[in-house]
């Protein structure tokens, strides 16, 4: 039992955060929330512990999902928030930095200066639908230069909320905040789902959208270049070359290249996911 000790850590972080952003914005809403998140990767930490060979990969997978409702339905229901990034930008531009933002600036902007891009692989609620997908992983050697083709969804994001208040006069304080943000979290999400789930057929790749088109991952990668958490090599252990790191990386990282020169993971698209470690036969990585 003493190995499982280290998978409640996660639930004590995530009791740890509600208490204090309840004290500090006195919203019930906390004290479920970071909770429930902090369990699910408990529970996803105890099957990693628990189970033998290449089912450890199901550990992630567990919490993902179990954190998906959490965000997808409980907070937008309850709160009538959107989460979306267009959402959150359209509610800075008239200077309102509180629901939606609470959530970018805790996962998505100061977030990854300690755990990087954490939030995509354990919380991300398109992802967690993504990760399911019956689909197997082919490793197709594409460039990483399509990748800035995020640069374009990142533009229309920021774009539409500029064109609806500028252009069209569209006024957030009266016709959105508390009345149609949850209306619009479903629907923006709803078009990442249309985009998301044929490219992943298409290309053979569950995270092709999050690779190509996700404009989120734009936002996190600043801080997550300074990021502290990182994957380590096992100094102890050699590197024997047999790419199995790089052919379960959901998101196509060279690892066995860090490996080889024993180096922390500093690729900015790393998910802290570990499935390269739990795939690794010499058990070089951390």
């Amino acid at each position: 039992m003493r190995k499982y000790k280290t998978s409640i850590l996660p639930l004590i972080i995530g009791l740890f955060i509600s208490t204090i952003l309840y004290i500090a914005f006195h919203w019930w809403g906390f004290l479920i929330i970071f909770p429930w998140i902090g369990l699910s990767i408990s529970v996803g930490i105890f099957l990693r512990l628990k189970l033998e060979g290449k089912k450890r990969l199901v550990g992630r997978k567990v919490s993902i999902l179990m954190i998906f409702p959490c965000l997808f339905f409980f907070v937008p229901i309850i709160n009538n928030e959107n989460f979306q990034l267009e959402g959150v930008f359209l509610i800075i531009l008239v200077g309102f930095f509180s629901k939606g933002f609470i959530h970018y600036a805790i996962a998505k902007l100061f977030g990854p200066l300690i755990w990087r891009r954490g939030f995509c692989g354990y919380a991300c609620w398109t992802a967690a639908i993504l990760d399911w997908l019956p689909i197997k992983n082919k490793n197709r050697n594409i460039s990483r230069s399509y990748r800035n083709l995020r640069f374009i969804m990142l533009s229309l994001s920021l774009l539409i909320p500029i064109y609806l208040i500028f252009a069209l006069s569209y006024n957030p304080w009266t016709d959105y905040i508390n009345k149609q943000e949850m209306k619009l979290m479903f629907i923006s999400n709803g078009l990442y789902y249309l985009i998301a789930i044929p490219l992943a057929f298409i290309m053979s790749d569950k995270r092709a959208f999050c690779k190509y088109v996700c404009p989120v991952a734009l936002v996190m990668i600043p801080t997550s270049k300074i990021g502290l958490l990182k994957i380590k090599p096992n100094l102890q252990n050699d590197c024997i070359g047999c790419k199995a790191c790089n052919h379960n990386c959901p998101m196509g990282i060279n690892v066995m290249d860090f490996m080889k020169r024993n180096l922390s993971i500093s690729d900015t698209e790393c998910i802290l996911c570990n499935d390269c470690g739990i795939v690794c036969p010499s058990n070089k990585i951390k």
